[in-house]
């Protein structure tokens, strides 16, 4: 009987954790080539990462929101209604020295269990450069939602849209990278029955080093600006931390 009663207590507690989610966080930039890459092996980074809720606009002006869940902008650049921090799982896959492919998953951090909102990215790196000194443009991919939860913080919310970055890398050393990523992307919101254009864009210092038993411990850190609609624009502050082999 006890143990029942823990199951369904257990049961009810995920329940309600799984109702009070979170819309996607949209990370930028979400390909980050730091110098020309191990051309002969995959890197599987897993980490944090940061960006705006881009459906808060959207969900924080709805009649009848409470004051905790109302869009503030710049008032309140860390409130969890339109800031957030996600899991982050990427896989870069070299097709040549200079071609390489990325992919990952992200699942937003609450309790601190991945909840709903969901997402996937998937995209392209080439650089041009020397092993000291380079270039690498990528383009990418995204969809996320958070399957319309109506209790999710900053949503209800999906997202769809395209990224272009470009990543400005120097290595001092062989296991030390150092790199400026600026990013655009525009992305599609769909929240409480309407669709809107959004456009993210900003960038991020970033340093890739071995550390331990990690070959590639990443650092990053910047600002973004996200507009969505015709007026509303706000200021991001982006930061992550990723570590592989």
């Amino acid at each position: 009987m006890k143990r029942l009663c823990a199951a369904v207590v257990g049961l009810g507690g995920a329940v309600v954790v799984g109702l009070t989610g979170c819309a996607p966080t949209a990370m930028g930039p979400m390909v980050m080539r730091m110098g020309p890459g191990a051309p002969d092996r995959n890197v599987m980074q897993l980490g944090m990462r940061s960006g705006p809720r881009l459906s808060a606009p959207i969900a924080g002006t709805q009649p009848g929101v409470g004051t905790g869940d109302t869009f503030r902008g710049n008032e309140s650049s860390f409130s969890p209604q339109q800031w957030g921090v996600a899991f982050d799982a990427a896989l870069t896959l070299p097709l040549s020295e200079r071609l390489h492919l990325h992919t990952g998953l992200q699942g937003e951090m609450f309790l601190p269990v991945p909840l709903p909102g969901y997402g996937v990215y998937a995209g392209a790196s080439y650089y041009v450069g020397s092993e000291r000194l380079g270039l690498a443009p990528a383009l990418s991919l995204r969809g996320a939602t958070d399957f319309g939860l109506l209790t999710s913080r900053g949503g209800p919310g999906s997202i769809f849209g395209a990224e272009v970055s470009c990543a400005l890398t120097m290595q001092p050393e062989k296991s030390v990278s150092i790199g400026l990523v600026p990013f655009a992307s525009w992305h599609t919101v769909a929240s409480h029955g309407r669709n809107e254009q959004a456009l993210y864009y900003g960038g991020v210092v970033a340093a890739r080093v071995r550390w331990g038993a990690l070959n590639d411990f990443e650092l990053s850190g910047g600002f973004g600006r996200a507009k969505v609609g015709k007026g509303v624009s706000w200021n991001v502050p982006i930061m992550g931390a990723r570590g592989g082999r």
